[in-house]
C-alpha cells in the first residue's frame, strides 16, 4: 500500500529522513525514467508548439558564463543537466516527501516536477541573465517546460515509488 509520509525503515540522520542506498537506487532509477520522457517532450512536442526545444545545456552555459565567467562545454552542461535529473532532484523529492512536506502520494511527484520548473526559469534563468520564467519570450517555453517537468516529476515519483513498495512487500 503507498503511503504518504516516511516508514520506520527510513534512515534518520538527527530526526531528518536520509535515503539509504536501496532508497538511492531506487531515486536515481525513476530520475532517470522521468529523465527520458522529458527528454521526448522536450524535443518532439515542444519543438512543434514552440518553434524548437528546450535547451537546458544553453541554460546551464548561459549561467555558468553570466555567474562564474566560464562557459562549460555542450559535454559537461547536458551532464550536469542529467545529473541534476537523476540525483539532484530526486533527492530534493525524497527529502521533502519525507520530510513532512507532502501534498499526498498521488501529487507530491506532479508538484515536485511544477516546482523544479521554478527552480530552472525562476531562479537560475534570471541567474543567467535572461528573463523570469522567461515570460518576456512569449510563454510557450515557460509553459511547455511547465508541462514537462511536471511529466518528470509524475514518472520520476511513480517509479521511485513503486519501487520501494516492492522492495517493503
Amino acid at each position: 500500500m503507498m503511503t504518504d509520509t516516511a516508514t520506520p525503515a527510513d534512515t534518520r540522520i538527527a530526526g531528518i529522513a536520509v535515503p539509504d542506498l536501496r532508497t538511492m537506487i531506487a531515486l536515481m532509477v525513476g530520475g532517470f525514467a522521468g529523465l527520458g520522457l522529458w527528454e521526448i517532450w522536450a524535443n518532439v512536442p515542444t519543438a512543434i508548439v514552440a518553434g524548437g526545444p528546450l535547451e537546458p545545456p544553453a541554460l546551464i552555459k548561459a549561467l555558468f558564463a553570466a555567474r562564474l565567467g566560464f562557459e562549460p562545454s555542450d559535454v559537461a552542461a547536458k551532464a550536469l543537466h542529467y545529473l541534476t535529473g537523476v540525483v539532484g532532484y530526486p533527492l530534493g523529492y525524497f527529502l521533502l516527501t519525507r520530510n513532512g512536506i507532502s501534498l499526498g502520494r498521488r501529487w507530491n511527484g506532479w508538484a515536485w516536477g511544477t516546482f523544479t520548473t521554478f527552480i530552472a526559469l525562476g531562479i537560475f534563468a534570471p541567474l543567467a541573465g535572461l528573463p523570469f520564467m522567461l515570460i518576456a519570450w512569449g510563454g510557450q517555453l515557460t509553459i511547455m517546460s511547465t508541462i514537462g517537468h511536471a511529466l518528470y516529476g509524475a514518472m520520476a515519483a511513480y517509479v521511485t515509488e513503486m519501487m520501494l513498495d516492492r522492495d517493503r512487500a
